[in-house]
């Protein structure tokens, strides 16, 4: 058995011998393989765990971002409502409304004023109180009478005085004549013989007589005097009367002049108070017109703005955080990871490739600068472009959705395209994102509340704001900033929808059916005059500004470009993290 075994291996010794090499190398190679094919399934599941890991922080960074943007719109917002004041110039015009619809006071006769001396006329026209012209009639027709009534009693008193002087002058005439006859018959029987002796007591008497008739005398011139006198007291009392009765005329007769001159003085100042009140409320609505679309405007760019710079800081530091988790993940000392710099050494990375936590800091200070200057200086422009375009519209004319949207589109040309040698170029917003200067830099780091003792722009700050103007002076910047501008100009004419096409408000009549017929074809786009849009323009900025949740940010959120844009900044370190 032996030898027959034996014989059988040296007759087939060279068959078993490669026998034995072919399965050995079979053995081998499968062995080889196995192993290989074990190394290939590591590397592939850590290359897809490298890539799912990677994947979910781009996602949590781009959420972070979402956050960042949603906690820095408050300080934003407060500025540009607070400097862009519109509701203040609608405070105004609504004053102004309700003070002309208040009905002013009807003056009564109870307000006039007293009249003052002559010296004082001038004094008294400007604070004396005018009256309605039935009052001053009734007023005028009093003050005649009562001064007629007055001379009329006093001429009756006059009248009776001068009837009694009359009857005693006449019987004093009498006695006069009556003593004078007398005694010329005495004298006449003494005459002719007939003297007869009289007593001593009747030659008294006769003295009397005598006495009394120059008593009589004397009285008589006396009460001539008197009379003289008395008449011309009579006449000077009728020409004060008369001096009285013409002055109460005429200051009865100034009184409805004067009443005359303010109640024209009073016309010309309504007719002026109204003219100024119509060209103040006209330069009100001019004003609420051109600020209403400056603050809308320069809120969606500033928003849209800020979103992409955030995307862009975010995402530059977020790449330096997946590297320092691939070193720690990789251990260090596992040649199958290894961080280079493409930099100079400590240009972008500090030690181990990371950034530490002061340059992060600062970097992501310069944030400041859209939130506080940035958007000024934009205002300021969306002002010019806004009152050369909407300043000349009419509040009362009508737009359309399609004519609203044009409206937005010219302004938005204006404003993001440059006319130079007959081409339009996009223009560079740099200058409102980030400060060109270096004392700029200082001051945004210092009013950011870095501290003083580390007010300095390092190299591997200066490398980060570098490479961020890079990327927004790059022409996928600008694809990326018209597509969000489009993003979000779109949300905001899709807010006046429902003001356009009143049919777009109103519930189905039939709530199962899917298709529903248009009875009112005005519905579908209705014109709506520019004073009407007006307030929804306003409201807008509160819902980019404030809104909970955030239509606007979400919507950007959302911009399949912005998401691309948002890939390549944070796999720029592609460089970096090479495999051996």
């Amino acid at each position: 058995m032996l030898s027959a075994v034996q014989g059988f291996v040296s007759r087939h010794r060279r068959g078993l011998a490669v026998t034995a090499g072919v399965t050995g190398g079979i053995y081998l190679m499968g062995k080889y393989a196995k192993t290989k094919l074990i190394e290939f399934q590591e590397k592939s599941a850590s290359e897809r765990t490298a890539k799912e890991n990677m994947k979910r922080r781009f996602e949590q960074n781009q959420q972070d971002c979402v956050f960042t943007v949603l906690s820095l719109l408050p300080t934003l917002g407060d500025q540009l409502l607070h400097e862009l004041n519109v509701e203040l110039i609608t405070t105004k015009l609504q004053q102004s409304r309700s003070q002309r619809s208040t009905p002013m006071p009807t003056p009564d006769s109870s307000m006039i004023l007293p009249p003052k001396p002559l010296d004082d006329t001038e004094a008294s026209t400007a604070a004396a109180v005018v009256t309605s012209s039935e009052d001053n009639g009734a007023n005028g027709v009093n003050q005649q009478q009562q001064p007629i009534d007055q001379t009329e009693e006093t001429s009756k008193d006059d009248q009776v005085l001068a009837a009694e002087k009359t009857a005693t002058q006449e019987l004093e005439v009498n006695s006069k004549i009556n003593g004078r006859f007398e005694k010329h018959e005495a004298d006449a029987n003494a005459e002719n013989g007939h003297i007869v002796a009289l007593p001593d007591k009747e030659v008294e008497v006769d003295k009397e007589i005598a006495q009394e008739e120059s008593v009589a005398n004397g009285s008589t011139s006396e009460e001539k005097a008197q009379e003289a006198k008395e008449t011309e007291q009579e006449k000077e009392k009728e020409q004060e009367r008369r001096q009285e009765q013409e002055k109460e005329q005429d200051s009865t007769e100034r009184n409805v002049s004067e009443e005359s001159t303010a109640r024209l003085q009073a016309t010309a100042i309504d007719e002026t108070a109204a003219l100024i009140d119509r060209r103040v409320k006209l330069e009100l609505w001019t004003e609420l017109k051109i600020m209403s679309f400056t603050r809308t405007i320069t809120a969606l760019y500033s928003l849209t703005l800020l979103t992409l710079l955030t995307q862009i800081q975010l995402n530059l530091l977020g790449r330096f955080t997946y590297v320092s988790s691939v070193v720690a993940l990789s251990n260090t000392t596992d040649a199958s990871y290894r961080v280079e710099s493409p930099a100079p050494k400590g240009s972008l990375t500090s030690v181990n490739g990371l950034l530490d936590f002061q340059t992060e800091k600062k970097y992501l200070t310069f944030s400041y600068w859209l939130l506080h200057e940035g958007w000024r200086r934009w205002s300021e422009k969306v002002r010019e472009v806004v009152d050369d375009i909407v300043g000349s519209i009419s509040l009362k004319r009508t737009f359309t959705a399609k004519e609203f949207s044009e409206l937005l589109a010219e302004i938005r040309s204006r404003l993001e395209y440059a006319e130079v040698d007959g081409k339009r170029i996009p223009i560079n917003m740099r200058e409102y994102m980030l400060p060109d200067d270096v004392a700029e830099e200082y001051e945004v780091l210092r009013a950011g509340g870095v501290d003083e003792a580390d007010l300095t722009v390092d190299p591997m700050l200066r490398n980060l704001l570098d490479e961020t103007r890079d990327f927004i002076d790059s022409n996928d910047f600008a694809t990326v900033l018209s597509s969000t501008l489009a993003t979000t100009f779109a949300r905001f004419n899709l807010a006046f929808q429902p003001t356009f096409n009143p049919f777009l408000l109103t519930p189905p009549r039939n709530p199962g059916s899917g298709i529903e017929e248009i009875e009112n074809e005005d519905d579908m786009d209705r014109a709506v005059p520019l004073a009407s849009l007006l307030p929804l323009v306003t409201r807008q900025v509160h819902l980019i500004i404030n809104g909970v949740p955030n239509e606007y940010v979400e919507s950007l959120a959302l911009v399949k470009d912005l998401q691309a844009f948002s890939a390549i900044v944070y796999s720029s370190f592609s460089e970096q993290l090479m495999n051996h």
